[in-house]
This record gives C-alpha cells, structure tokens and sequence, in this order.
C-alpha cells in the first residue's frame, strides 16, 4: 500500500495542492467579510500566494456570483456530527494519508471547474464522499484517516464529492476553532477598502472595483499590532486556472492603527520565474537601473515626498533563488520601502512599507 500525507491538521491538502483550503472561495466558514464588485456581501478566508511578472491586465465577471456554500453547509451539518468527525480524524498519532494513486493533472483541472460551479452555481454531488472502507470505490476510511482512489479515472460525481469533503473539513474546524476577530482598530473596514483600492491603482495601473474583495482583520505575526488585509480575485478564478488563462490577484496590508499601507502586491499564479544565476547577479550589482527603477516607483507612482537618503539591494543570495530584485530604500526620517522588482523585466511585483 503506497500511504501519503493528504492533509494537514484539520485543512484537506492533496498531493500535488489539488484540495486545499480555497484562498478566495470559502463563503461563511470563517469570519472575515467578502464585498463583492456590485456590493453584495459573503464570507471568506484569505490566504496570499506569489509572483507575477507583467503589467496587469484583469480578467473580470460581471453580475457578481453569490455562494450558498454556507446556508447548505450549516443546514447539512450538526453540531454532534462535526464534532464525531472532527474526533475521529483528529485522534493522537492517526496520520492522515492517501492509499493508491496520486490524482492525475486533467483530474486536478477538472476538480478546478467544477469546485467553481460548487461554489458559485450549487453544483453538489449525488452522495457525499463515504467515509467508510467497502461503501465504495473512492472513500475515505475515517478509523484509520485513509483516502482511497480507484486506479481508473475518477468521475465528476467523485470530484464534487472530493471538494464537497474538502469544504466540510474546512467548515467543521471554522466551527470549533475560529473565532470573530476582537482587535482595536483605528482604521474602519470602509477606509481599508478605499486605501487598498488606491494603492493598487497608484501602483499597477489596475481597477479592483469589479474584483471580488476580501477583507480580514488580523494581527501582524511579529509585532501583533492589529491590521487590515485585503485581496482582490476575479470570479471564477479557479476555472481561469484550469484552462490555462493568465489572471492577476492583488493583497494589500494596512495598518489598522495609522492607516499605513504595509505591503501591496501583484499575484499571478501562471507567471515563470528567471532565477538569477551568478552571472547575471554580478551585472544586477552594477546596474543602476534597478535602484533608479525602485525609486521612480516610489517617488513617482507611490507619491513619497520625503528625501531618499540611501538605497542598496537586500536580501539578494534568497531573491536571486525567487527571480526577484528587492531594493531597499531608506528615508530621511528612518522609515523605508522594499521595492521587489521581477527579474529581467523590472516590474513590480510588490511595495513594502516599514514606517
């Protein structure tokens, strides 16, 4: 028996990150607001991801969907039931794991689509996913935390059974361990929302207006100071990754406090990084376009009036591994921005803000 990892802690994650908890697509199960473009309001979780390397162009839907994965999900669900799974897939030393076959890539890129039409059009599975040995060919065993494929090519039932699963497993740890967050803030989510909104457009040119917005309060890991962080996603985003289309996402960090924006930044799942090999980092260090790129951004499309008083590349033996160009920037008063610039091409790819 071939025995793999297929998720972590109470988040369903299959081999090759086909199930996993949906940054952008998971309405009511933990408590952050979602507006989207039209201003109709849902719930969801946040999660940023990494790298893009062109000026943005957004891929956007209109009317903007609504989800009823919530509604469904706590009229199908009791209290006692979550509880009985939750205990059964939690016991001390059970290992969560998949016998048999990894999940082939047009299997993953079919589960993409039809978790959309989950999500946004109430597709649902005939049956849910059995979770005992023998009931059928695709189970999962919950006395022993064992996902079970068949070797031939999974159906579609199956797939919306899979991701049907996935956001049960997300729903019953939101109901026994999130909590509404009860930070001060100085900033309103309304201001937030403006504030984000304007950085991306100062900075990549892009309207978010059309874009499904999310936003959670939550404090910063180092400092614990509350924040701000929003994210802009276009509808429908995993059927785009599916059929192989280019989109952009965009996560913006404001301080809850002051009202500073900490970090702003593009996001393009399809984009190729150019590590940057020893060569290539010897010209980088005597180029003075990379520092002069850095400082037009943020003199120019940040607006920063205050006097640059040094400006060097930091961090370059990690950044020279991601493809990225991080230049440090420092200002007469001590605060500085990182500008992380896409190498060869010297977009932006984010700005951060250390006051």
């Amino acid at each position: 028996m071939n025995k793999k990892k297929w998720y972590t802690g109470a988040v369903v994650v299959f081999s090759g990150g086909v199930l996993t908890l949906s940054a952008f697509l998971v309405p009511g199960i933990v408590n952050s607001e979602v507006i989207a473009g039209n201003g109709s309001a849902v719930q969801t979780n946040v999660q940023p991801v990494a790298a893009g390397n062109a000026i943005p162009v957004l891929k956007v839907e209109a009317p903007a969907p609504v989800s009823t994965v919530s509604e469904d999900l706590i009229k199908d669900m009791s209290d006692a039931e979550i509880r009985r799974i939750y205990d059964s897939l939690n016991k001390p030393g059970l290992e969560p794991t998949i016998s048999g076959r990894d999940m082939t890539e047009a299997e993953m890129k079919r589960r993409l689509v039809l978790e959309d039409e989950y999500v946004y059009d109430g597709l649902r599975p005939e049956q849910p996913l059995p979770l005992k040995r023998g009931q059928a060919e695709l189970y999962l065993d919950i006395e022993t935390n064992t996902l079970t494929f068949p070797e031939r090519k999974l159906t579609d039932e199956e797939l919306l059974q899979l991701t049907d699963w996935s956001y049960r497993q997300i729903y019953m740890y939101a109901r026994l361990h999130v909590k509404a967050p009860s930070l001060a803030q100085d900033v309103s989510q309304t201001e937030a929302k403006l504030l984000a909104a304007e950085s991306v457009r100062k900075l990549f040119d892009a309207d978010v207006s059309k874009l499904m917005t999310t936003v959670t309060l939550r404090e910063m890991q180092m400092d614990m100071q509350p924040s701000w962080l929003v994210s802009y996603t276009p509808y429908r985003s995993l059927t785009l990754q599916a059929q192989g289309k280019e989109y952009w996402q965009y996560i913006v960090i404001i301080d809850a406090r002051t009202g500073d924006v900490l970090d702003t930044t593009a996001v393009n799942l399809a984009s190729k990084r150019t590590p940057i090999d020893t060569a290539a980092a010897a010209r980088i260090e005597e180029d003075a376009s990379w520092i002069h790129k850095a400082t037009q951004i943020v003199m120019n499309k940040q607006g920063d009036k205050r006097a640059i008083v040094k400006a060097d590349l930091t961090d370059t033996e990690v950044n020279n591994k991601r493809g990225i160009v991080a230049v440090k920037l420092l200002l007469e008063d001590g605060s500085h921005y990182t500008a992380e610039l896409r190498y060869p091409d010297q977009t932006l790819r984010c700005l951060i803000y250390e006051p």
